[in-house]
């Protein structure tokens, strides 16, 4: 009798005892019972910018970067204002307190959480007077991820102010150096001494999201370093941490969680670039909510074989909130798939020779697609140069799978657009390696960053020659070729760092 009298009331039990855990601690995302409490929505942005005039509304751009847990490490966008000064955006995966990267014009940069809603609200008055980083005067949080947010940028700038020396060791902390990992440990103790002192001074609720991160951050680095030196650990020992955000930290977590597995857990060689096999093996080897985490960050530049991939691990995940989440990246992908074949569709395949090599589409974008047929490095670069005299040049020299490159893209092509409409005589080239790739993802990433100019597919031994020419290594790599035939291998690191005012410059 007692058993059946707990058989009818565990269904009652259960989730009262999961809403008590929730309001005194968020669910990890690794626990079992987090289908049970699992958003329903995307959490929704919503904000006003007020005392601004016309003009200021029409000169502010706001733009955001969004962690993500599953495809590329962050996914950017740039949203409009309206002439009331309202503006809104949606949580792009339905995730727990998943970090925004937010910026408003010049005058406001900050870090969000979306959990369930959050109200911005701007003071442009005031914002003029004094730009705010984080949090300060001008800026607001109102909605139910108000105080979570208020909370981890008052974090932020505590933990610039009382740890400043933490990042820069942290970065050059090479993996070969034999005290890793006594260095490692030092400065995350100090790093955890921070977090405790803000506890005290501020009394926080966000402490699991601080700890989590910091744990995160420090077993990324770690794992860094197993991969680096083949050390093998047992998955139990220390590298199983639990997430309640989904943040920078813990992306590079997963990401290395990942390749650790994949490069030096998994024991046989011959079938390592098999993902099927390789999925099977991390979903028996980890707990069920780390299995389907660690196998939504197979990776693929290409959208055709990441959709491809995608769509055969989906009925292998076990947690409901995963099959969700990757079935709206599906969703994505599959859009972006079709506009690429619409795309690729009004540009037929062509063969025509030129001094560049074999020209084989001509895109709506302002864009030409080549094969390069010259023998050597600097056999083409003085083919680009006869091609384009008297003009200003950059080269960009990239790969299809090269996160950084791919990064740079829309800055190259900003700019384009603006010496475009000035009547400049500018020409931007782009290089790109045949190094783990093919024809076809060189052609489809091109198509899909819609990045206009002129694009040789170059074999990976003449990008060999002209790092060597250059005194150069590694993608991207910029080169510039002035309009009297100099080149000039050190006036671009990055191509965000670059203006149309810079390049005139360059042009005299």
């Amino acid at each position: 009798m007692k058993v059946y009298i707990i058989a009818l009331l565990l269904p009652l039990w259960l989730p009262c005892m999961l809403y008590a855990q929730k309001n005194l601690e968020p669910l990890s995302l690794t626990d079992n019972s987090y289908d049970q409490l699992s958003k329903k929505q995307l959490a929704k942005v919503t904000g006003k910018i007020l005392n601004a005039s016309q003009e200021d509304l029409s000169k502010i751009q706001i733009q955001y970067s969004i962690v993500n847990l599953i495809g590329t490490h962050q996914s950017k966008a740039t949203i409009p204002v309206n002439a009331d000064g309202t503006f809104e955006f949606r949580q792009t995966h339905n995730l727990p307190y998943q970090q925004v990267w937010f910026k408003l014009g010049d005058y406001v940069y900050t870090c969000l959480y979306l959990q369930d809603c959050l109200e911005l609200i701007f003071d442009l008055e005031k914002l003029k007077k004094k730009n705010v980083y984080m949090i300060g005067d001008g800026i607001s949080f109102a909605g139910k991820d108000a105080e979570v947010n208020r909370q981890m940028n008052e974090y932020t700038l505590f933990d610039k102010k009382h740890n400043p020396d933490f990042y820069k060791p942290l970065q050059s902390l090479e993996a070969k150096d034999s005290h890793f990992q006594q260095k490692l440990d030092s400065l995350f103790t100090i790093q955890r001494n921070t977090n405790t002192a803000f506890y005290k001074a501020y009394n926080t609720t966000c402490k699991p999201l601080i700890d989590a991160a910091t744990n995160a951050e420090y077993t990324y680095k770690l794992l860094s370093y197993y991969l680096t030196n083949k050390i093998k650990k047992e998955i139990g020992d220390g590298l199983l941490i639990p997430i309640y955000s989904i943040s920078n930290e813990v992306s590079d977590y997963y990401r290395f969680l990942h390749y650790y597995t994949k490069y030096v857990l998994y024991p046989d060689n011959a079938s390592r670039g098999d993902f099927v096999k390789v999925s099977e093996y991390i979903a028996k080897t980890f707990p069920d909510n780390y299995a389907d985490i660690v196998n939504l960050r197979f990776e693929d530049g290409d959208i055709q074989t990441q959709n491809a991939i995608y769509s055969i691990i989906l009925p292998k995940l076990k947690s409901t909130w995963a099959k969700e989440n990757l079935g709206i990246e599906i969703r994505n992908l599959t859009t972006k798939q079709e506009k690429l074949k619409r795309m690729l569709d009004t540009a037929p395949t062509k063969s025509v020779q030129s001094s560049l090599g074999t020209l084989i589409r001509e895109l709506p974008f302002d864009a030409a697609l080549l094969l390069n047929n010259t023998k050597s490095g600097a056999e083409l670069i003085q083919t680009i140069k006869a091609k384009y005299p008297n003009k200003l040049i950059l080269l960009d020299l990239w790969a299809t799978w090269c996160g950084p490159c791919l990064d740079q893209m829309p800055y190259s092509k900003k700019l384009h657009h603006q010496a475009k409409e000035a009547k400049l005589p500018i020409e931007f080239i782009y290089l790109c390696t045949d190094a783990s790739s093919d024809q076809q993802k060189w052609v489809n990433k091109v198509v899909e960053l819609e990045q206009p100019g002129t694009h040789l597919f170059v074999g990976n031994n003449l990008i060999s020659e002209l790092f060597s020419l250059f005194n150069r290594s590694g993608f991207p790599t910029y080169v510039v070729i002035k309009p009297n035939g100099e080149i000039d291998t050190k006036a671009i690191s990055w191509m965000s760092g670059v203006t149309l005012e810079k390049l005139k410059e360059m042009m005299n």
